[in-house]
């Protein structure tokens, strides 16, 4: 009996990790790049919101604030919306700063837009996007979190892209800003392997890029049509992913870049990734509605991290097996499919661009990161599963 339970688990393991490790190699070889178009001084008569959720940002809304002043699109037809809560004086004390603040209204190096308080009764980010959403009255609307910085392209090159009727959304890729410590240097890596690997290889083959919950632009009215943001997701970028290509729309990368900050502590990152991690999995049946473009996606969110529940129990089968002097005569076959598959993972980021075994160790300490935000992740499936936590402790 015990050999069977490993023999299963075991071989459940193998084939998504398997599955997961060929479609990295694949991504790697491939060579597939973000978009990248080259326009400046654009004159552009779209009107564009930028929407900015900012709780509690005191310390980091100047990085999206001062970037915002130097785009290069006719600031006449921008307007900017920042979302906070009535518990947070700090924030909107920060604008005042940075901004000709009169009442709600707001002037930010020219571009004029308002500060509003979240009072739909329903807190998290997802419940103040959509609060936002009833003061966007733009063509195209864009969000970013307090602590990105926004590149003076951004705007034009999405209102370029988003002027073919197959595109949904432009997600623009994220990087980390670099601060000293393996704990940022793993981050970046983790970043860089996503957005300029796995990501393009996706956009490339499916049409179906992930947003990523800030740094993306997207049609208003297809968001407001496709009731915006799904509340009771942990992940509600990533459900948005899905409906978007239910309807048979794409969701494009590009470049040049948003830097974001890091997340300080191992604590605070583990939090923050057990958000995802469950909010890929509870995102599952909106994925099949999406299918089968959306199975590479599905099986990197939210199939992956179910491999620690089932291979930390094969683990502990094999152990128990040892402790009763029990054989293991199928799992040993089992066993060896999944070492093989988690070898072929780590030559898929050999055989990108990464820099080797230096990016290898980066991505070793995210590996146990995601290890251990997977088993957070599922007890919050039991104790919490909507919940929507902010991240903390951010460079």
């Amino acid at each position: 009996m015990l050999d069977l339970a490993s023999t299963i688990l075991c071989s459940v393991s193998a084939f998504i990790i398997l599955s997961n490790s060929i479609l990295m190699l694949l991504a790697s070889l491939s060579r597939a790049r973000p978009l990248e178009l080259s326009r400046s001084g654009v004159q552009s008569k779209v009107e564009v919101a930028i929407v900015v959720p900012a709780y509690r940002e005191g310390p980091f809304i100047h990085y999206v604030i001062q970037s915002l002043k130097e785009v290069d699109y006719p600031k006449n037809h921008l307007k900017l919306v920042i979302v906070g809560e009535e518990d947070d004086v700090e924030t909107y004390r920060e604008i005042e700063k940075l901004c000709d603040v009169r009442s709600d209204h707001i002037d930010c190096g020219g571009i004029r837009g308002i500060y509003i308080v979240n009072t739909s009764g329903e807190r998290g980010k997802p419940a103040a996007l959509n609060f936002a959403l009833k003061y966007v009255d733009a063509d195209i609307v864009g969000f970013y979190d307090a602590e990105d910085l926004v590149h003076p392209k951004h705007v034009s090159i999405a209102v370029e892209l988003l002027e073919d009727s197959s595109v949904a959304a432009v997600q623009f890729v994220r990087e980390v800003a670099k601060i000293p410590g393996a704990l940022g240097e793993a981050q970046a890596a983790d970043f860089y392997f996503y957005y300029m690997v796995l990501q393009p290889f996706l956009m490339r083959y499916t049409g179906l890029a992930e947003i990523c919950g800030s740094a993306f632009f997207i049609k208003s009215s297809l968001l407001k049509e496709t009731g915006g943001f799904n509340t009771n997701s942990p992940a509600e970028d990533l459900d948005l992913t899905y409906r978007l290509g239910a309807l048979g729309l794409k969701v494009l990368l590009a470049l040049p870049p948003s830097t974001t900050r890091p997340i300080a502590s191992t604590s605070s990152l583990i939090k923050q990734r057990a958000r995802w991690i469950r909010g890929g999995i509870l995102s599952i049946p909106t994925g099949f509605s999406a299918a089968p473009r959306s199975i590479p996606l599905m099986l990197i969110t939210g199939f992956m991290p179910i491999t620690t529940v089932t291979s930390s129990l094969t683990l502990l089968l094999g152990v128990v097996a040892l402790l009763t002097g029990s054989t293991l005569t199928l799992s040993k076959y089992a066993i060896v499919a999944l070492v093989f598959a988690c070898v072929l993972g780590a030559s898929s980021v050999l055989a990108s661009n990464l820099g080797k075994t230096r990016m290898l160790r980066y991505l070793a300490i995210m590996s146990f990161v995601y290890y251990l935000a997977s088993w957070r992740a599922l007890v919050e499936l039991f104790t919490s599963p909507r919940s929507w936590t902010k991240s903390q402790s951010k460079a």
